[in-house]
């Protein structure tokens, strides 16, 4: 009884363990959304009671978990709320209602956030400008901690500070809006401080717009803190800013549309941070890539962002608002200059619009640049992208080894080269090796168990060879950050090797495919069957030969995209000169349609006799009586008279006999008698169709006997075996009646 107890305890022990371990765990920082904005919480569980905290507004909130549900309360200086809140399946996320009626949405945040890393700096209404500004882009950007450390460098008046708290965020956001519109110029700040007053006036770009920010220090220790303007005063400026740019709100996405320089610093930076959630196609878009080889667009253009943004980094400590913004400016503006090259955004008319976008010779020069100051510490930390990362781990083991290493040979680095040539021959040290693997597949195919290792050779192993070389060289070549011109080589080369590997591969693959077919419908009783599995195989060869020519055309940047265009201007000319072509492929469908003889019949087609032995697109192939190849158009096949001999039930004969002129009339009776009943009783004659003998004709060497009639047999072999018996008894039964025989005569089976 102890130990059951003891079993039944351990067991109970266990699954406590496992429903402790599997229940959801709420504890950790959140972004949380609602119709008012946005704020932080920081929640911890213990057990089933859970407590936390939220910024801004020094909120509390507290409360039990059942299951996936958080019902508690939200408690500030404003209001006290209720709640209920549910976490999705994945842990991530969570949805909920306010008593008051407003929705909560939140999702999980992972590690340090960068507002935390952003140092508060009062000590001068410049750095608290500035502070406030980058805690603002942040908020901006989804960082939603700098909300609160922005607050802190606004003096509120006692009406503002009253305000509940999504109307204090909202006029707080509406004040950044109003900076946002201007241009911020640091010489535009006093350099010397007298007093704890000042004002400093900001201005609209390309406007005589100007807005008069007021700073104060409330005391020594606090610093200097930005005056917030009445919720009238910020109304009345964002209205009068957005007017003289033809707005009548702000879209929080308008900078990707890149209508200014502002923008496209903004966009290429914010989106470097979500390269891997969908930045990487606004980031590229910032970048003019004209003078960039559209081959190695791919490969090229994130490095060359990796470069810029790294450039950028090590230049200073901005803020976006210190670029222009004016959107209806065409003045190239340029962020730096550097005697290797500088960082130049300039306006490019796209698709009919104007868009900002670093020209193409910053891009040029970026390179060369990054590796004059890639030994200046950056203002910001960069992360390396999984896609570059090799590449710079490569380089800076090369320069640990010998700075040598990195000499550059016509803008490739000797390290470049060396691993260049260990690629090449992995490439075909590891295209060697696949044979064996070739020939295992190889085997496994049933019309491709008796091949010789020659033919699968040609067939299967020498393309599957060039694919793999290819696809080594050109992923290799992918991670070594060679020069433009000579990694776009390469991967023409390869792909011109992969595009011809590819298309052998499967040109050979079709042909065992419908080989195999072939067998299978020889075994069914359609007759149709051979005929569009022949024509199919064509259709697919033609189809997949005209893709692989495409695809060589687009590797070799042949605009045949012009080609096909012009095809339409030109194709009453194509139709005439492709008519008998074109007559040729109709006639192939007449044929399915009217199925006059299938692969292995024995036809006659007009004068010509023959086995049909493949049926194509353009002509159908014969092999004559001569053992000859006969290709005959298929729209002349459908204008001649086409002679089916295989579709025959029974083969006919027809012999003559030529008797002497005396012969009486009593004898040939007789003779014409039993002939008749031997044809009518010999079971290889058949005795359902016509059976004709007797006397045909008087002529001046004899009188002629001829004999009509069918005999049971499908091929040349069994007629002629059956033809020679019969033909034979009759002159013997002949012979007996004591008739001559002036000459037998016999005509072609027809």
């Amino acid at each position: 009884m102890q130990k059951s107890n003891l079993w039944i305890l351990m067991v109970w022990m266990a699954l406590l363990v496992g429903l402790s371990a599997d229940a959801p765990s709420w504890s950790g920082k959140w972004h949380v959304f609602w119709k008012q904005g946005a704020f932080v919480v920081q929640l911890e569980q213990h057990g089933n009671e859970l407590n936390g905290t939220y910024q801004p507004d020094n909120g509390v909130l507290k409360g039990t978990v059942e299951g996936n549900t958080f019902r508690g309360v939200s408690i500030n200086a404003q209001m006290t709320n209720y709640f209920v809140f549910t976490l999705s399946p994945d842990r991530n996320a969570f949805f909920g209602n306010m008593e008051s009626g407003d929705w909560v949405a939140g999702n999980r945040v992972e590690g340090q956030s960068t507002a935390l890393e952003q140092p508060v700096n009062m000590s001068h209404p410049l750095t608290t400008m500035y502070t406030f500004l980058k805690l603002g882009n942040q908020v901006r950007n989804g960082n939603f901690e700098a909300l609160e450390r922005a607050i802190g460098l606004l003096s509120l008046s006692k009406q503002q500070q009253s305000y509940y708290y999504g109307k204090r965020m909202a006029l707080i956001r509406k004040f950044f809006q109003v900076l946002d519109l201007c241009t911020i110029h640091k010489y535009e700040f006093p350099s010397t401080m007298e007093g704890n007053r000042t004002t400093v006036l900001f201005h609209q770009a390309g406007t005589d717009n100007t807005v008069a920010v007021k700073f104060l220090k409330e005391n020594s220790a606090a610093g200097w803190k930005i005056k917030l303007p009445s919720e009238a005063e910020i109304d009345a400026k964002l209205k009068e800013l957005l007017h003289a740019y033809g707005l009548e709100e702000l879209d929080p996405n308008r900078n990707l549309q890149l209508t200014n320089p502002r923008d496209t610093m903004r966009t290429f930076i914010e989106q470097n941070e979500r390269w891997e959630k969908g930045g990487k196609k606004y980031v590229l878009d910032t970048l003019n890539l004209s003078s960039v080889d559209p081959a190695i667009w791919e490969w090229q253009a994130p490095l060359l962002a990796h470069y810029l943004l790294g450039v950028i980094n090590r230049v200073s400590d901005f803020v976006y608002q210190e670029i222009p913004n004016n959107p209806k400016s065409r003045m190239p503006y340029v962020y730096f200059y550097h005697p290797i090259g500088s960082i130049v955004i300039a306006p490019y008319e796209i698709e009919g619009k104007i868009r900002w976008q670093f020209t193409p010779k910053t891009l040029e020069s970026i390179e060369s640049l990054y590796e004059a100051m890639e030994d200046v510490p950056p203002k910001v930390d960069m992360v390396v992208r999984s896609e570059n990362d090799l590449y710079f781990t490569l380089k800076r083991y090369a320069k640990s080894i010998s700075p040598l290493l990195i000499k550059k040979v016509h803008d490739t680095a000797l390290w470049q080269i060396i691993l260049l040539g260990i690629i090449v021959l992995l490439a075909l040290f590891v295209s060697y090796l696949s044979k064996w693997i070739t020939f295992a597949l190889g085997r496994k195919f049933y019309l491709t168990k008796r091949w010789s290792e020659e033919m699968i050779t040609l067939r299967f192993l020498r393309p599957a060879q060039l694919v793999i070389f290819s696809l080594i060289l050109l992923n290799g070549a992918h991670q070594l950050g060679l020069s433009d011109f000579l990694f776009a080589l390469i991967k023409t080369f390869s792909y011109l090797l992969i595009v011809v590997g590819t298309t052998w591969i499967f040109y050979n693959l079709i042909s065992i495919m419908f080989s195999a077919l072939q067998i299978h419908a020889r075994k069914t009783s359609t007759d149709v069957d051979e005929i569009i599995i022949s024509l199919s195989g064509s259709i697919l060869r033609i189809i997949l030969v005209t893709v692989a020519l495409f695809a060589v055309a687009e590797v070799l940047h042949i605009p045949y995209k012009t080609v096909l265009a012009g095809l339409g201007i030109g194709g009453l000319a194509f139709a005439i000169a492709a008519k008998d072509t074109i007559a040729n492929f109709f006639g192939s469908a007449i044929i399915i349609a009217d199925r006059p003889f299938k692969t292995g019949d024995r036809v006659k087609i007009g004068d010509d006799v023959g086995v049909i032995i493949n049926v194509g697109i353009r002509s159908t192939k014969i092999r004559t009586t001569y053992d000859t190849i006969l290709t005959i158009p298929n729209n002349m096949i459908t204008r001649e008279m086409i002679d089916n001999y295989t579709e025959r039930e029974a083969m006919r004969v027809d012999t003559k006999f030529l008797f002497a002129l005396d012969t009486p009339k009593e004898v040939l009776d007789e003779v014409d008698k039993k002939v008749s009943e031997f044809l009518y009783a010999h079971p290889e004659v058949d005795h359902d169709k016509i059976i004709l003998t007797g006397v045909n004709d008087y002529t001046t060497r004899g009188i002629l006997f001829e004999l009509r009639f069918f005999v049971k047999a499908q091929n040349e072999v069994k007629y002629s075996d059956i033809r020679h018996r019969i033909v034979t008894d009759i002159a013997n039964m002949i012979k007996e009646t004591g008739i001559e025989l002036v000459f037998i005569q016999h005509e072609e089976v027809v």
